[in-house]
């Protein structure tokens, strides 16, 4: 028995499927793109949490060396490249350029920005560039890369592979990123036409569908052009907010039949949890983050949040990272191991206490002193805060001399008898 059930529920979900999809056919005017998406309040939500995440992530240029201790790594606040990232251009900010880039590279699959520099000396801007006006040209024989341009007032310019800076994600061709969107840009059209079928339906009132009759023996209207006048004076005198109004029908016409619409038996409100669950699913982001609490708890969303960061998060600040490397970084600053990294570890941070707790272990154990734990906490350091610990607190002196006058008790010590 229970198989007919689920074959009658999906038998419904599949109708609404097709009924929005019939009744809204053609209300977005084109299909679902980069530029659009934005409509559906999933990929609305997805976007921003990615490019906020990442763009108040601090940037650094460090210089790895490798010394007897192991691999160190020192950061150069002042390397141009780290001038560069703190102010991109002359009209965006840091924050803005990498809220702009970070938007741009999740919806499109990549994202390019010329490198604008003056006669001689370093990169001086990033001058971000529409990734539609943007096509990459590989040779088939030496396979070099440059790219077509037709954006601004150098239309159809041709930029070699050294004056541009680009960061794609996966991509079918080897070449130019491909776009999530476009992957399950049926998924996304489908909650947009429920989003615009729940809108329309709420902006007329939420008024049901009426069906007029003739009484019997009435002639009707005259013509068919006043049947139409009535119906479009009926809608205006009723529709939205002017509903529960007075009504006075034309001679020899019955009272309407409304037909209601049952939404959880039409499955609406189910098809709409189901796209938001297909699209996060699309992108890697957890149910969570885009207002599916169902299966929520506290602990499980700081677990999924964490993963969150690891899963999505990471994987693209470490393509910008790897772009940022190839190209911003002359060739002596690779030579010297000049590396720039995104510091996720200001939002993959947990709590005080644990973060606490973690830290006095590291120090404990010797793997931290003092005034790294000061670093890591945003304080600056402190006299003899250099010093490590390495048998922890109880023991971080043992070693030393015993400096007692007394002598010690033992045999050798004692006189004999």
């Amino acid at each position: 028995m229970r198989w007919f059930w689920q074959r009658e529920e999906k038998a419904q979900f599949e109708d609404v499927l097709m009924r929005l999809i019939a009744a809204q056919e053609g209300m977005l005017g084109a299909d679902v793109t980069p530029d659009n998406c934005m409509q559906s309040p999933t990929v609305h939500a997805i976007v921003t949490s990615i490019s906020r995440r990442l763009s108040v992530t601090p940037i650094h240029v460090f210089e790895r060396t490798m010394t007897t201790a192991g691999e160190q790594k020192k950061k150069l606040p002042n390397h141009p490249v780290a001038k560069l990232l703190q102010k991109p251009n002359s009209w965006q900010t840091r924050l803005d350029f990498w809220q702009d880039a970070t938007s741009v590279f999740v919806r499109h699959g990549r994202f390019y920005a010329f490198k604008s520099r003056g006669s001689t000396g370093p990169i001086r801007e990033l001058i971000p560039l529409d990734p539609k006006c943007v096509t990459p040209k590989q040779d088939p024989k030496t396979y070099a890369v440059h790219f077509k341009v037709t954006q601004g007032a150098n239309a159809n310019m041709e930029v070699p592979l050294a004056k541009m800076f680009h960061a794609r994600g996966p991509a079918r061709d080897f070449l130019e990123g491909d776009s999530p969107v476009k992957d399950v840009a049926l998924a996304i059209n489908l909650e947009i036409m429920a989003e615009k079928f729940g809108a329309t339906f709420f902006k007329n009132g939420a008024l049901p569908l009426l069906i007029f009759n003739y009484q019997d023996g009435s002639a009707g209207f005259e013509t068919v052009d006043q049947g139409k006048q009535f119906i479009a004076d009926f809608q205006e005198a009723f529709g939205g907010g002017k509903r529960n109004r007075s009504m006075l029908l034309p001679k020899g016409m019955d009272k309407p039949t409304p037909v209601g619409i049952e939404h959880d038996k039409a499955q609406f409100l189910e098809t709409r949890k189901h796209q938001r669950t297909v699209i996060a699913g699309a992108f890697g982001v957890p149910p969570h983050l885009v207002g599916d609490l169902e299966r929520a708890t506290f602990n499980n969303v700081e677990q999924q949040d964490q993963d969150f960061t690891q899963n999505v998060v990471m994987p693209v600040s470490m393509a910008f990272e790897a772009a940022m490397e190839r190209d911003l970084l002359t060739d002596e600053d690779r030579r010297k191991g000049i590396v720039i990294r995104f510091n996720l570890d200001s939002i993959l941070r947990a709590d005080f206490k644990s973060r606490q707790e973690g830290l006095k272990m590291q120090r404990e154990m010797g793997i931290i002193n003092a005034n790294e734990w000061r670093e890591i906490e945003g304080r600056n350091p402190r006299a003899k805060g250099d010093e490590f610990w390495d048998e922890g607190p109880s023991g971080q002196n043992t070693g030393t001399e015993n400096d007692d006058d007394e002598p010690n008790d033992t045999a050798e010590n004692q006189e004999p008898e």
